[in-house]
């Protein structure tokens, strides 16, 4: 069925007249009689029931204007939604991030791109820095932000946040009243860690950092999530190491001390596909680097 003749065949409806429809189409006559005309025969009904002193719906075309007008009326949000979609003001981004970005990244990216394009949605999935590469590949999601820079070639990659490390202390331990401490002081403590097999790159990292002032770190308990690690501290179960963007997240009686140690820090990265050319994204893109301007 072509669309453009269902719209004619709309404006004859509403008109009711084929000089009117005409004029409103801002065509001639006889076109616009031969393409209903030709609208009738791939229906195989007559529309119009038509004299020299009147032009009427028939049964079938009643039924057929309501038809025409909801296909119209979907063609035009179908066409509206595809212009705000190659003009980057509606949408879908499909954003992956690791767990530690959502307490302070997401929530200021969020409301930021929500304020500039409240028509773009957002599918939203937490997901380990290494799955992110893997889910930019396979196009699963459209933009990563991870603790480890994409793999370079088909991956693009920018580091846009660096945060210190935080020692989190619950109410069992008043003896740290300072507010920041040394890792080679963090001797004869439970530590509760980030699941290794989630965030390899992290363990890796605080083990060197810990082996550096001559310690050992190994977690008694490791979690998927920094809301169960602090919920755990907050319970008296240990310590825990957290990068600067978690302290948004303060459960009873947890404190925050930062750890002076020059090498206690994390960075963060944006990953998105190379060839990636649709303006949504570009454009998340372009404000988490406006955000978060650390680096």
């Amino acid at each position: 069925m072509n669309l453009q003749r269902v719209r004619y065949f709309i404006a004859v409806a509403e008109e009711l007249h084929f000089g009117r429809a005409a004029e409103r189409l801002h065509m001639a006559q006889p076109p616009l009689s031969q393409q209903i005309r030709l609208l009738e025969t791939e229906l195989g009904v007559r529309l119009f029931d038509r004299t020299t002193r009147r032009v009427a719906l028939t049964p079938a075309g009643e039924v057929f204007l309501v038809e025409a007008l909801r296909l119209a009326a979907a063609a035009d949000s179908a066409e509206r939604v595809m212009e705000e979609f190659r003009t980057g003001d509606g949408g879908l981004i499909r954003l992956g991030f690791v767990d530690s970005a959502a307490f302070e990244v997401m929530p200021r990216y969020l409301r930021a791109y929500r304020q500039r394009w409240p028509k773009v949605q957002h599918d939203l999935q937490i997901m380990s820095s290494g799955k992110q590469v893997d889910a930019l590949r396979s196009g699963v999601i459209d933009v990563g932000i991870s603790r480890t820079p994409g793999a370079g070639g088909e991956i693009g990659t920018s580091k846009f946040r660096v945060e210190r490390l935080f020692l989190a202390v619950g109410p069992d331990h008043p003896e740290l009243t300072a507010a920041e401490v040394a890792v080679a002081d963090l001797v004869d403590l439970s530590f509760i860690g980030f699941d290794r097999r989630l965030s390899p790159t992290l363990h890796e990292q605080l083990r060197a950092l810990f082996e550096a002032a001559g310690l050992n770190y190994e977690p008694e308990i490791e979690a998927t999530e920094y809301t169960t690690i602090l919920g755990l501290v907050s319970s008296g179960e240990g310590v825990a190491i957290v990068p600067d963007g978690v302290r948004t997240f303060c459960p009873d009686g947890v404190r925050y001390l930062a750890i002076t140690d020059g090498a206690a820090e994390m960075s963060m990265y944006l990953n998105h596909r190379a060839d990636e050319h649709l303006r949504v994204v570009a454009q998340a893109r372009e404000l988490i680097l406006e955000l978060f301007e650390d680096v």
